[in-house]
């Protein structure tokens, strides 16, 4: 009798808005799924209303084997399985717990995604009020171009301290 496969988490990319619907059908299965959610506010045209959505978009997370992970990538909404390397990406177990810690004990938890060419506002530190533009992104660092008082000047910012502005 062979040992039952080892249960990893793994990311999967989805169909945009069906997060909630995948995560939900696999639960149904059997398979262990984890898409965290965060409350926010919409407003409608009569009313604001607070609603769940998920923190990553596009994302679920599955502990699976591998028959089950194949199983996930069958599923119409699953659009592929996310690589490092090439192969199946694997998530730790402290990540995803890390995550549910944040989202059980954070305030108003929220994920920017910034891109070269997108104008930001510089939220804290001595540059507080300052307007930019992205130059580069390398994981949480961000390289801001800066133009004020007539000259250039780029500075990496962490990208905690940078409000993203309305295109």
């Amino acid at each position: 009798m062979s040992e039952p496969e080892v249960r990893v988490w793994r990311a999967f990319h989805t169909k945009p808005r069906h997060e909630k619907t995948i995560a939900e059908r696999f639960e149904e299965s059997g398979i262990e799924v984890y898409c965290p959610l965060i409350e926010t506010k919409v407003q409608w045209s009569d009313r604001l209303k607070r609603v769940k959505k998920p923190l990553f978009n596009g994302y679920i997370f599955a502990r699976v084997n591998e028959s089950e992970r194949i199983k996930v990538l069958e599923d119409p909404s699953v659009t592929r399985n996310v690589t490092y390397l090439g192969k199946p990406g694997i998530i730790r177990n402290e990540e995803i717990e890390a995550i549910r810690y944040i989202l059980d004990e954070g305030d108003d938890v929220m994920i920017h995604h910034f891109e070269p060419g997108q104008r930001v506002r510089i939220a804290t530190g001595q540059m507080k009020g300052s307007y930019g533009e992205i130059v580069h992104v390398t994981g949480s660092r961000i390289k801001v171009r800066i133009e004020s008082l007539g000259f250039e000047l780029i500075a990496n910012i962490n990208a905690a301290k940078l409000d993203s502005l309305a295109s």
